[in-house]
C-alpha cells in the first residue's frame, strides 16, 4: 500500500516521519508533499499513483486543507486519510466533511498501519481503534488504543520523506524529540485535552532510552550531516535521572552544540551546570505574561516574577542563552498588563523573545475562560481561528485596544534588545499598524532568530528561497 502525505508547513513534523517509519518497517511505501513547495501538487500525485493520501490538519489551516482534500478526491479518486492536532481535537466536525474517508485520532502510527493492513487485504476497516471512517452515510467512530508502552518499540523517524527536499536536508541544524507528554496543565496548551482523551489508557509521559537517542543521532549525522542539535521536548530536563545517563555519552560520542526546552521551576544551578558542561548553549523557557495573576490564574503557569528572575539570573550567570516565549491579548488583559510583559523581558534580558497574539481554539481551557469572561462569543468555533498566532484573533480586548497590542507585539522584541527605544514605542503603538512596522520587526526578529538557533549563512539562503516569511 503506498500512502503519500501532505502537509503546508514546510517544517518536519515527527509524527509524520514516526508515522512513515513504522509503515515502511512492515512493507507499505510511503512519500510527503509539501504544498507550499509544489507548483503542481495534483500533477504530482497523479504521477505517484499513491493508494491513499495522509493529510495533516491544523485548527486555522483546515478549511483550506479541506477544500484540497475535496479536489484531490475528485482528481485522484483515492482515499483520504485526516490527522493531525485538529482531527483529534475536533473530529466531530471533520469526519463529515466532502471527500473524507477516514480520521487517525491521537498517537497514530500503529492505527495508520492496521488500517493500511486492513484495506491491503480487503478487510473491514471499521473497527480499527483511532480510526474514525466513513462508509455511505454511516459514521463509524473508534475509541483510543492504550498510548504505547515503550516508545523504543518505534523505529526511528523517516526523515527521508523530508529531506527528499534537499534544503532540508542540508540545514546545518537537525531537531531531535527524546519523548512524549507534559506533566503540567497551562490552560493554553492541548496537553489537558490528550490527557482527558487516553484517561486509563496507559502513562502518557514517555521517555526514548538515551542509547536510541544517542543511535538516531549518529544515524542522522552520518547520513545527512548535523553540526548543531535542537531538542524540540516540550521540557527536555523533567528527569534528571534520565538527563544523567543521556549526558555524557551525547558528549563522549556526538560532542555537538544543543538547545533545548526548560520550565522556570525546574532551572537551579546544578541543572544549568550540567547543561553547559556537556554542550547546551542555549535554552527556552515560557515566561508568558509579566503579571501575575494573569500568568498565574488565567494561564495557569504557577510561577513567580521572582522565580523567573533567578531562573533567569542562573541562565545567563553560565553564559548559555535565552530564548523566552511570551505572549500578548490574554483574555481580560489590558495594554498596560501587556506592557507589563514587555518590562520583565527587559529585565530579565532574553537573548531571544518570540511573542505571540494568544489563538483561543475551541475546547482548551482558556477559551472556555475567555467565553466566561465575555472576551469571545459564545458562537465560537474553529471556522473563528486564525492562521496563524501573528494574526490577531476573534478575541474582545478590555480596553479596545486592538491596533495597539498588534503594534507592541511587532515592536516587542526590538524593544527587548533596546531598551532605550521604550519612550518611542509608547508612543509609536498609538499609530496604526502599517508595512513598515512589519518589515522592520520581520528583519529584526529574523536575524536575531538566526543567531539563536546557529543558522548558517547558506542555512538563511536556503530558508529563504523554500520558505514563505509567514511560516517562521
Amino acid at each position: 500500500m503506498f500512502l503519500v502525505f501532505i502537509q503546508n508547513s514546510a517544517f518536519p513534523n515527527f509524527g509524520i516521519m514516526s508515522i512513515s517509519a513504522l509503515l515502511k518497517a512492515h512493507g507499505h511505501k510511503t512519500a510527503l508533499l509539501i504544498t507550499s513547495l509544489e507548483k503542481d501538487l495534483k500533477g504530482k500525485l497523479k504521477k505517484l499513483k499513491p493508494d491513499i493520501v495522509g493529510f495533516h490538519l491544523i485548527t486555522g489551516e483546515h478549511n483550506k486543507t479541506l477544500s484540497l482534500v475535496r479536489e484531490i478526491k475528485v482528481a485522484l479518486g483515492v482515499k483520504t486519510l485526516l490527522g493531525g492536532p485538529h482531527a483529534t481535537y475536533y473530529p466531530e466536525e471533520t469526519i463529515n466533511k466532502e471527500g473524507v474517508d477516514f480520521l487517525a485520532v491521537g498517537e497514530a502510527e500503529y492505527a495508520v498501519l492496521d488500517l493500511l493492513d486492513a484495506l491491503t487485504k480487503g478487510y473491514d476497516t471499521s473497527k480499527i481503534k483511532n480510526i474514525w471512517s466513513v462508509s455511505g452515510k454511516e459514521v463509524f467512530k473508534n475509541e483510543p488504543r492504550e498510548l504505547i508502552g515503550s516508545l523504543d518499540d518505534l523505529p526511528s523517524p523517516d526523515r527521508d520523506v523530508y529531506y527528499n527536499y534537499s534544503f532540508l536536508g542540508k540545514s546545518s541544524v537537525k531537531q531531535f524529540l527524546t519523548g512524549r507528554g507534559c506533566p503540567y496543565e497551562c490552560t493554553f496548551c492541548s496537553n489537558h485535552l490528550l490527557n482527558n482523551l487516553y484517561k486509563g489508557k496507559g502513562r502518557y509521559v514517555r521517555r526514548i532510552s538515551p542509547s536510541k537517542v544517542i543511535e538516531e543521532i549518529k544515524a542522522v549525522r552520518k547520513k545527512w550531516g548535523v553540526r548543531t542539535v535542537s531538542f524540540t521536548d516540550d521540557v527536555f530536563v523533567m528527569s534528571m535521572e534520565w538527563l544523567n545517563e543521556f549526558l555524557p555519552v551525547f558528549k563522549k560520542e556526538i560532542n555537538l552544540p544543543f538547545m533545548c526546552n526548560v520550565r522556570v521551576n525546574l532551572v537551579t544551578e546544578e541543572l544549568i551546570s550540567k547543561l553547559k558542561d556537556h554542550g547546551c548553549y542555549g535554552v527556552a523557557m515560557g515566561i508568558e505574561s509579566g503579571n501575575e495573576h494573569l500568568r498565574n490564574v488565567v494561564l495557569k503557569k504557577h510561577l513567580s516574577n521572582v522565580q523567573i528572575k533567578k531562573a533567569c539570573s542562573i541562565i545567563k550567570n553560565y553564559k548559555v542563552k535565552l530564548k523566552a516565549f511570551n505572549m500578548i491579548g490574554i483574555p481580560g488583559e489590558t495594554f498596560e498588563q501587556a506592557m507589563e510583559t514587555l518590562l520583565l523581558n527587559i529585565e530579565v534580558q532574553p537573548d531571544f523573545t518570540p511573542v505571540s497574539l494568544l489563538e483561543p481554539y475551541p475546547k482548551y481551557e482558556i477559551t472556555k475562560y475567555a467565553i466566561e469572561q465575555g472576551c469571545l462569543p459564545t458562537s465560537y468555533s474553529v471556522d473563528d481561528v486564525s492562521e496563524s498566532i501573528y494574526i490577531p484573533s476573534k478575541l474582545i480586548f478590555k480596553d479596545n485596544d486592538v491596533q495597539k497590542m498588534i503594534n507592541l507585539q511587532t515592536f516587542f522584541f526590538l524593544t527587548v534588545k533596546f531598551p532605550i527605544l521604550l519612550p518611542l514605542v509608547r508612543k509609536l503603538v498609538n499609530i496604526k499598524p502599517n508595512w513598515f512596522y512589519r518589515l522592520t520587526a520581520k528583519a529584526v526578529y529574523g536575524y536575531f532568530m538566526s543567531r539563536m538557533h546557529r543558522l548558517t549563512i547558506r542555512d538563511i539562503i536556503r530558508y529563504a528561497k523554500n520558505i514563505d516569511a509567514n511560516q517562521v
